[in-house]
């Protein structure tokens, strides 16, 4: 089956633009063109193209992703490298992962701290002045 740079932006949640800039940049080499000079996309390219935006999602530049990709069009010798840049990549969105888990336990606090003002109907305790009201209490209290 074949695509157009309009279906496969909207398959993949891309504007044409993107779509056509990571062409433009070599991220997707076996793009083909039809008799009219359009863009034409197979299914691998798809797969190509999936890689290429799970890859910037997790933060890996476009020139990073352009040497992987050319490291896989050498062939089998580039396979330690290509191992090596994936475990990175892995590294890093695994620390990424942990972050946002830190973050989320944060905001799950606050979620159940305000869900249990409004099942209880209590006052909430946490007004900002009194964080304001606490930084001028402890730089008084460290400047002395």
């Amino acid at each position: 089956m074949t695509y157009s740079v309009q279906e496969v932006a909207q398959k993949m949640g891309l504007t044409t633009y993107t779509v056509r800039y990571y062409h433009d940049h070599g991220l997707l080499p076996f793009v083909k063109r039809d008799k009219n000079n359009h863009r034409v996309f197979d299914d691998a390219d798809l797969e190509w193209m999936h890689l290429i935006t799970c890859l910037r999602s997790t933060g890996m530049p476009l020139h990073e992703i352009k040497h992987y990709f050319d490291l896989v069009i050498q062939g089998e010798s580039t396979v330690p490298e290509r191992y090596e840049i994936m475990l990175a990549q892995q590294q890093r969105t695994l620390d990424e992962i942990a972050e946002l888990n830190a973050h989320l336990d944060t905001i799950n606090i606050k979620v159940a701290h305000y869900a249990d003002i409004l099942i209880n109907k209590k006052q909430d305790s946490y007004v900002p002045s009194n964080i304001a009201n606490r930084k001028k209490t402890s730089n008084s209290v460290s400047s002395k």
